[in-house]
């Protein structure tokens, strides 16, 4: 499928961004007159997105999910304002990498240097600029390679050093190692299948002293976590609890800790002496669990595209 992807250029001011953006599931639209271009975009399609000024450049990359033709729903504030359908051709798409708002203008990928049509606000890229693309994102977006762009979390961001790191051997699979940082990823990765916005280290205040939450999913880029998770390899447990309370109480996130075996009972004895409200609501898995969940999530997305169902 790889191989068959094209790269799409496309342009819009901030304003549009923010509102693409903030849907649940992000939707695009073009006006009639890109028809060719709307009929030669195919869902799997990359898409890397483009903010004018006062931003000027490049702030996230996605896939196309689908595409259909809405005449109905007004999206935009031009066509609110309007009360007519500006931009009817429409396509879904798949976050899978996007920059915060308060870092468009300082890690944006800067692409002046493109020989483009700049005033046609959705086009096809060359092979050369989707090159220099892959290249400046390992600078300011931290990308690899192309893979590491469907891997890990969605929403880029500094990461903060946390507690020292420790590593699980798992008793049921020998020789399966997980590392806290592994398992940041895989849950990240998991939220991004489910169209979810996925950010690790998300900071948070508590008792005047800066922490953060390991992973957390939410369905708007700027909203509040939906689901907060905690990974705690090393059995310190009354900080990881604190922190998903923290988030319980102030958002109504869904906790999930992550533990080894042999500290769910102490995990159970910790959430057992919290209110009732957050311990009901509180879930504890183990590493193996959430490796299982995203190994079936890959398997399920591979034959959805493969029936073209995806």
């Amino acid at each position: 499928m790889m191989n068959k992807m094209k790269n799409w250029l496309v342009i819009g001011i901030p304003k549009n961004w923010e509102t693409a953006l903030s849907q649940p599931v992000p939707i695009w639209g073009l006006k009639l007159r890109r028809q060719a271009e709307f009929q030669a975009l195919n869902v799997g399609d990359l898409l890397w997105f483009y903010c004018t000024y006062p931003v000027a450049g490049v702030i996230g990359i996605g896939t196309v999910k689908d595409k259909y033709v809405d005449n109905v729903n007004l999206t935009w504030e031009e066509e609110l304002k309007k009360k007519e359908i500006i931009w009817p051709l429409r396509f879904r798409i798949h976050v899978l990498k996007v920059l915060p708002k308060n870092l468009w203008k300082t890690d944006k990928i800067k692409i002046s240097d493109f020989d483009l049509f700049w005033q046609v606000g959705f086009q096809p890229l060359k092979d050369v600029h989707v090159t220099k693309l892959h290249s400046r994102s390992k600078e300011s977006f931290g990308i690899a390679d192309i893979e590491n762009l469907f891997v890990g979390s969605t929403i880029i961001q500094p990461l903060i050093i946390r507690e020292t790191q420790a590593l699980y051997a798992s008793p049921q699979e020998k020789g399966l190692v997980f590392s806290h940082k592994e398992l940041q990823d895989q849950i990240a990765e998991i939220g991004k299948l489910q169209f979810y916005y996925t950010e690790i280290e998300h900071s948070i205040q508590l008792t005047g002293e800066k922490k953060s939450l390991d992973v957390v999913w939410k369905r708007e880029i700027d909203g509040v976590p939906t689901y907060a998770f905690e990974v705690e390899l090393s059995g310190m447990l009354e900080k990881a609890i604190e922190r998903l309370k923290f988030a319980f109480r102030k958002w109504n996130s869904q906790p999930r800790v992550i533990v080894p075996g042999e500290f769910i009972k102490k995990a159970r004895n910790i959430v057992g002496a919290t209110n009732k409200d957050f311990s009901s609501q509180i879930k504890i898995y183990e590493p193996l669990q959430i490796t299982e969940l995203l190994n079936q999530k890959r398997t399920l997305k591979q034959l959805e595209q493969t029936l073209d169902l995806y």
